[in-house]
């Protein structure tokens, strides 16, 4: 008779990069999408954004998707802004949602931090889109 015993064993799982890149932007604290304050630093999101923004298309496109589902006001503009450059037909389809938003997105623009409705973001975003 064999028996097998098992003791104190564990597993570790790491999290996938993407799903840590869109679990940490759907907390962010700030909106931006350049340098802020007086040095011009980028900020985490702003560095997460662009290290979802330079996955395969299929990938940056579920993880904006996620992140808008999933994401607070400033993570769900970046979701926005992201879903504007990967897909403009779904982009143009999120905003409807966005357009009849209350929600309120902490920016930084510069050394200026401000409060905008998401739905103003929403709007600037769609018409830099008809712009291009």
């Amino acid at each position: 008779m064999t028996v097998l015993l098992l003791v104190g064993r564990t597993l570790a799982v790491a999290e996938d990069p993407v799903d840590a890149l869109v679990k940490r932007l759907s907390r962010v604290g700030l909106y931006t999408l350049g340098g802020v304050g007086f040095a011009g630093a980028v900020t985490q999101g702003t560095l997460d954004y662009r290290e979802l923004l330079a996955q395969p298309q299929p990938v940056a496109e579920a993880a904006f998707e996620k992140l808008y589902a999933s994401g607070n006001p400033q993570a769900k503009a970046y979701a926005l802004t992201g879903m504007k450059k990967v897909n403009r037909v779904r982009f143009k389809e999120m905003l409807v949602s966005a357009e009849d938003s209350t929600e309120m997105v902490n920016t930084a623009r510069g050394c200026v931090l401000s409060r905008e409705p998401l739905m103003r973001i929403a709007m600037g975003l769609d018409r830099e889109a008809t712009q291009r």
